[in-house]
């Protein structure tokens, strides 16, 4: 399954394990990131891609934790179509509302 984002502008809230796609407007760097909090102890993995090509990627550790990000900058072209993946080799990660992440896509860096 995978979520197309239109529009993104601001922050989107993500809660389930998916691919999340944008497809860019405008050329220019853009930035990525995923924040996801209260993370049990599970095996998820997320990663950031660009055209298919990934960017960066970490995974959760098997141990409860606070917070797990990942972020990155990237100069796009008109539809390049940046996708962020959230998945995991523990089947209890599947169900909905196992946590809560703020995703962000943006034009432009960090600053």
């Amino acid at each position: 399954m995978a979520t197309t984002i239109t529009n993104m502008i601001s922050s989107k809230v993500i809660s389930n394990l998916d691919t999340y796609n944008y497809t860019v407007q405008t050329a220019a760097l853009h930035y990525v990131s995923l924040v996801i909090n209260e993370i049990p102890p599970s095996g998820i993995t997320i990663t950031i891609k660009q055209n298919s090509t990934t960017l960066a990627s970490t995974s959760a550790p098997n141990i409860a934790q606070q917070v797990i990000q990942l972020a990155a900058t990237t100069n796009c072209a008109v539809n390049d179509v940046l996708s962020v993946i959230v998945a995991s080799s523990n089947p209890s990660d599947g169900y909905p509302q196992v946590f809560k992440g703020i995703l962000t896509i943006k034009q432009g860096s960090l600053n």
